[in-house]
This record gives structure tokens, C-alpha cells and sequence, in this order.
């Protein structure tokens, strides 16, 4: 079967991913490392973790489309023990990160936070993010292992791809049930005192949205490569992509706007300066530019049936959406930090940069590795080229 290489990509991504790193050092030696290494580790796991939802949904829907991605889902997938690597940093900064690894009396919501603690200490948010990373990457070598076992038999790929549908619905409640509490440890946590039962929700949908943007852009690139791509991405498939994109994108401003109006209706002491300090000057415009063209922009112009069955424009709005992402996770977690003036610095940039290069060659050494579509997959038996 057809397998596409890239040639220098792997290249540049891993030389990018080495700049940025180094510079990410040097930047942050004087403080806010820690702080840049876990918004860039969040938007890239989360990326990886994007692809394994959307990898279980796959196998659980059927039909050619799924199974026409499955390569790039795959490598996606993969990555997770990497992103169990990327995830150390995140430990030996702790102490910069989370005010409950050392809550003192002077602290706003001291008495909240110490009620916490059984919950909130340091031991048992290892053993927790031990448990999520083993539960994760558990289900991507099962994933992996069943997809390359249908590869090697023609004879029990039916058989194969049964067992693999079957067993995905549990992995999409393994995956809901620890990124709820992965949400909460990770980054609700920052603000100890505060507490949202959707906020794990949002950060879940929007794992969604970017694994199916970088899904789409990959195809394209894809299809442009390999003639076998390129006759199953056809209008109509590239609907179905785009039709994700849409649903997605709706339930992610009806789950922020539900925890906004929840919240604020409330107007509970301890819960309302979450938003206060989200929606003060600078801030404010990030909310609405979130609202206006984050949300009812895309929605508006992925109604359109010729944006959504034509790769150009799918692809813009697929970058779109990445950005809009990128945004959303800087509104939820910088303003923790309390940082005055522009928010963005340097060591964000580039360790994000860094991050994304090492994920982006790892990603491509094994997009590469394996035939581009699925040898013996019984979803794309018959596949047509349509619409």
C-alpha cells in the first residue's frame, strides 16, 4: 500500500522544536517557565487526546469516512507517552504553579483551599495524572496494536474491526470520566477556590475542535500527495469533516456560555471573580472577540455548504478554528497569572513552538511509517468516490 514521506517536514519540525525549547529556557530562566510549559503542554496533549476521541467515535460510527482518517488519528494517537514526557515539567513546577502545594493564611480563599486538600496534594495529583497517562496510552497501543493486526489479516478484518467498534464506547467513557478530573487537576486547579462542573466539559469539546481542524488540514496536505487520498476526500466527505467542525464548534459556545451565565447568575463570592478578572479592561475584548469571531462567524460561514465541500476554504476555517482554540486556552488560564500588559511573551511563544515541533515530528515520522489507508479496514471496501 501507498505510504507518503516527507521529506524535510520531520526536519524543520525537529530543528523548530529545538530553537524554541532552547529559547523557552533562556527566556523563562527569570520566571514564568513553568507557566508557558503548561499552556503549551495543555493545547498539545490536548491535541493528542482530541485525536483519540475522534479515533473511538470513528471505529463506533463507521462508515469511509472514519476509516479515511484513520492514519492521521493514529498518529496522532502515538504520541501520547510523549506527551507523558512533556508532562515532568509540569511536576518539578508545581510549586510556581498551584498556590495548594503551599496555601498560607494571607491566601484569598485560604479556608476553601484547605478543605481541599485531601484532594489537592501533591502526592495524590501524581498518582491521579499517573493513572490518566497509563489509562490513555493503554487504550492508544490497543488501538494501534488492533488496527495493525487488521492490516496483516484479510481474513479477519470484519472480525477485527468489530471487536475494535465494540470496545470503543468504553474507551469513550474511560476518556470522559479522566479528563474530567484531568481539567480540574491540571487547570481548574490554578484558582483553587473556584469551581465550574463544566469547565472539563469545555476543555473536552475543545480537544474535539482541534483534532478534527488539524485532521482536515492534514487531509488536504494529504490528498495533495497521494492520488488513493485524493479520490476518497471528495465533496462530500469533506462535509462530513466540515459538518463535525460546525457541531463541535456550536456546543463549545453553548458549554462557555452556560458556565458564564451559571456562574454569574449565581453571584457567589467565591465564584464570580473567576469572570470578573476575564472580563476587566484587555481581557473584555478577548471575551468578545472569542464571541464574535470564535463563534458566530465560523458558525455562520460553515452553514455554507460550498465553504464546507471545498478544501480551500475548509482548510482556512480549519486553521481558523485552531487559532480560535489557541485563544480560548490563553483566556482560561493567563489571567491566573496575573501578568500585567500584554499577556503573551516570548517564553509562551516559544515554548509552544518548541512543544509543537517535537509533537509535529513525531507526528510525521509516523504518519509516514505506516501505508496512508488502512489495507484491509471492511469500512472502505466498495468506497466510491461520491459527490
Amino acid at each position: 500500500m501507498e505510504r507518503v514521506a516527507f521529506q524535510r517536514g520531520p526536519t524543520v519540525a525537529l530543528v523548530l522544536g529545538g530553537l524554541g525549547l532552547a529559547v523557552g529556557v533562556i527566556a523563562g530562566l527569570g520566571q514564568g517557565f513553568y507557566q508557558s510549559w503548561l499552556l503549551a503542554f495543555l493545547f498539545w496533549s490536548g491535541l493528542a487526546l482530541g485525536h483519540l476521541i475522534m479515533l473511538a467515535v470513528g471505529h463506533m460510527a463507521g462508515g469511509s469516512w472514519s476509516a479515511m482518517i484513520l492514519r492521521p488519528l493514529e498518529a496522532g494517537v502515538s504520541l501520547l507517552p510523549i506527551m507523558a514526557l512533556f508532562f515532568i515539567p509540569v511536576l518539578f513546577g508545581m510549586n510556581a504553579l498551584y498556590v495548594w502545594t503551599n496555601p498560607t493564611p494571607d491566601l484569598e480563599g485560604y479556608k476553601l483551599i484547605t478543605a481541599k486538600l485531601a484532594y489537592l496534594n501533591v502526592p495524590f495529583f501524581v498518582a491521579r495524572a499517573g493513572v490518566y497517562f497509563a489509562l490513555w496510552i493503554l487504550a492508544a497501543w490497543l488501538f494501534l496494536r488492533a488496527s495493525a493486526k487488521q492490516d496483516r489479516n484479510p481474513n479477519d478484518s470484519a472480525q477485527i474491526g468489530y471487536r475494535i467498534k465494540a470496545q470503543s464506547g468504553l474507551w469513550v467513557v474511560v476518556y470522559v470520566l479522566t479528563m474530567t478530573f484531568a481539567g480540574r487537576d491540571w487547570a481548574m486547579s490554578l484558582t483553587p477556590a473556584w469551581w465550574s462542573g463544566i469547565y472539563s466539559v469545555i476543555l473536552m469539546i475543545s480537544q474535539a475542535i482541534t483534532a478534527v481542524a488539524f485532521t482536515i488540514i492534514v487531509m488536504v496536505v494529504l490528498a495533495r500527495r497521494s492520488a488513493a487520498v485524493d479520490a476518497l476526500l471528495t465533496r462530500k466527505r469533506l462535509q462530513d469533516l466540515g459538518n463535525f467542525l460546525m457541531a463541535f464548534t456550536m456546543f463549545w459556545a453553548y458549554v462557555s456560555f452556560s458556565q458564564l451565565i451559571i456562574i454569574w447568575s449565581g453571584n457567589i463570592t467565591e465564584l464570580a471573580p473567576w469572570y470578573t478578572a476575564r472580563l476587566a479592561d484587555g481581557w473584555n475584548a478577548v471575551a468578545g472577540f472569542l464571541l464574535a469571531f470564535g463563534f458566530l462567524a465560523p458558525f455562520v460561514i460553515l452553514f455554507s455548504r460550498w465553504v464546507k465541500q471545498d478544501r480551500r476554504a475548509l482548510v482556512i476555517m480549519a486553521g481558523w478554528a485552531l487559532f480560535v482554540q489557541m485563544l480560548n486556552l490563553v483566556f482560561f488560564i493567563v489571567p491566573t497569572y496575573g501578568r500585567e500588559g500584554f499577556p503573551i511573551t516570548l517564553t509562551d511563544v516559544a515554548v509552544w513552538v518548541g512543544i509543537g515541533g517535537l509533537w509535529m515530528f513525531f507526528y510525521l515520522r509516523r504518519l509516514s511509517a505506516h501505508p496512508i489507508l488502512p489495507i484491509n479496514d471492511p469500512r472502505l471496501k466498495g468506497a466510491e468516490p461520491h459527490g
